[in-house]
């Protein structure tokens, strides 16, 4: 499967993707990741950390800084068909393709997708499962480090990078599983994928179904 990239050379849309202000969509208020989701969410949040598709794969790091909550699609925008804060080829119906023979169970995917899209996930630090150990930045502490992300406050150094995820969504088996991955590092640095994940023998696969990633 051929893979594209975007480059964003728009400040406007490249904002927008970081969360800087530009208008004042309405988010919906955190909540509790659901119960039936935290271990396979977490587990998948973990293995894309020490592996995943990300800018600084091998920069020096003590810790990793991730964003207090995930990212969602504000409310007044549809989670499908495309928008502006999901242009086309971003949106996961257009940024990934699954086999024929997997069809059945990728819409279930994306029909979960389809019905969580504007829930945002209050993130819990305990349930990371990783080698490093996790800091979990606030709206206040993300706009302290995103001042000088070079010379961040000594409470975010030796983070290389700020990570953000979507909920995990699934299918019904919890058997495949789509999240957005990105990685701020600094300035217009940054990149965002989607990832497509298939629990294999109790562990959780990456798949070559996804053809667009997103670099600014």
């Amino acid at each position: 499967m051929r893979t594209y990239t975007l480059l964003l050379f728009c400040l406007g849309l490249a904002a927008q993707l970081l969360g800087q202000p530009g208008g004042t969509p309405r988010i919906a208020q955190p909540i509790s990741m659901p119960g039936d989701r935290v271990e396979d969410s977490y587990a998948i949040y973990s293995r894309l950390l020490e592996s995943g598709p990300i800018e600084w794969r091998n920069a020096s790091r003590k810790q990793w800084l991730i964003e207090d909550i995930t990212n969602a699609i504000p409310l007044d925008f549809a989670c499908n068909p495309a928008s502006e804060v999901r242009p086309r080829g971003m949106n996961p119906h257009d940024a990934a393709e699954a086999p024929e023979d997997r069809q059945t169970a990728w819409n279930e995917v994306l029909a979960d997708y389809d019905q969580r899209c504007h829930d945002v996930i209050q993130l819990n630090r305990e349930s990371f499962r990783t080698e490093l150990p996790v800091r979990l930045l606030n709206a206040k502490d993300k706009e302290s480090y995103m001042k000088d992300p070079v010379r961040p406050p000594a409470e975010f150094a030796d983070g290389a990078g700020l990570h953000r995820f979507t909920e995990v969504f699934f299918n019904v088996d919890h058997t495949l599983a789509l999240v957005e991955e990105g990685m701020w590092c600094g300035s217009l640095c940054g990149n965002w994928t989607w990832v497509v994940l298939e629990r294999r023998e109790g562990r959780w696969e990456t798949l070559p179904w996804v053809h667009m990633v997103v670099f600014s």
